[in-house]
């Protein structure tokens, strides 16, 4: 069995989409028919924007989401059967287009509120994000309770992302290391996936009201509840909730290969996901799409 992930935030580099801007149409046209909908060049900042733009909230959750569209686009040519579909945090939402859930149009409009909300909820609860390594699930869900900070990322069995008020970073870095562990603070500009993005979520609750959600063609494994889903209330609402709740990233991984997935192809810019799973599963197999010479 086959399964589709996409990346999100953090996969971006400059110079990411242009092979496949300059060797497919269907793919040009994915990047011009965003760049109009948006009524800016995004695809520019994608081939030829500096570091510091591509960091941008709004601007690397769009840059992402085309690239990942775009290598969609030519991977589906190879009519290659696909059992699940899932991605990680902002990868879920390229999942909308590839299982037929949302128009381009309206997938972009999405995307782009997404990054404003959760700037706007970031700049109004000063926050942000620990990567945690060698944790153990369950002891650190207890220090969280205790200390006052939040799970946000389950990648995989040894790295766990925390989200913090900025004002309580240096208790918790004590408290993390004084029991053994490593504590990187993240450059992110804001601690995602937890109640500090709860007014994102209102906001977006919003926005989604407003737009035409189908049933999934595919089984969207969500990051909220680890299982697959297709009905468009579920998706809605576990998007929404996604946005203040951890990601599950090594339970998605465990579901899909638990019913059978032995192949899962990374869809989008770097190769972030490979490399979680040869920590979560080294025996199945990764193929990153991103490249004309993948495509190939």
């Amino acid at each position: 069995m086959n399964a589709i992930i996409f990346p999100g935030q953090g996969a971006q580099y400059v110079g990411m989409g242009r092979s496949l801007y300059d060797s497919f149409d269907k793919a040009k046209d994915i990047f011009l028919a965003t760049d109009k909908i948006l009524g800016f060049e995004l695809s520019k900042k994608c081939f030829e924007g500096t570091e510091v733009e591509l960091k941008d909230t709004s601007i690397q959750q769009l840059a992402i989401l085309v690239v990942s569209l775009a290598a969609f686009e030519i991977f589906k040519d190879k009519n290659i059967k696909i059992d699940y579909l899932s991605g990680l945090s902002l990868g879920e939402y390229s999942c909308l287009y590839a299982g037929g859930v949302l128009s381009l149009e309206d997938l972009v409009i999405l995307v782009k509120e997404r990054g404003f909300a959760m700037q706007q909820a970031a700049e109004a609860n000063p926050s942000t994000m620990f990567a945690v390594i060698g944790a153990q699930r369950s002891t650190l869900e207890e220090t969280a309770q205790r200390e006052g900070f939040y799970i946000a990322n389950l990648n995989s069995s040894g790295q766990i992302v925390v989200s913090l008020a900025k004002d309580n970073r240096a208790n918790v870095k004590d408290v993390l290391e004084s029991s053994g562990l490593r504590a990187i603070e993240l450059v992110v500009s804001g601690g995602f996936h937890s109640p500090f993005m709860n007014s994102a979520k209102e906001y977006l609750s919003g926005v989604i009201e407003k737009l035409s959600f189908s049933d999934a063609k595919i089984p969207i494994v969500s990051n909220f509840t680890a299982k697959p889903h297709t009905k468009s209330e579920e998706i809605k609402h576990n998007l929404l909730e996604q946005l203040i709740s951890p990601v599950l990233w090594k339970d998605c991984i465990d579901c899909m290969t638990a019913a059978g997935v032995d192949s899962f192809f990374e869809i989008g810019p770097s190769k972030v996901l490979k490399g979680l799973m040869r920590k979560i599963n080294s025996k199945v197999q990764v193929v990153n799409i991103e490249k004309k010479e993948d495509l190939d």
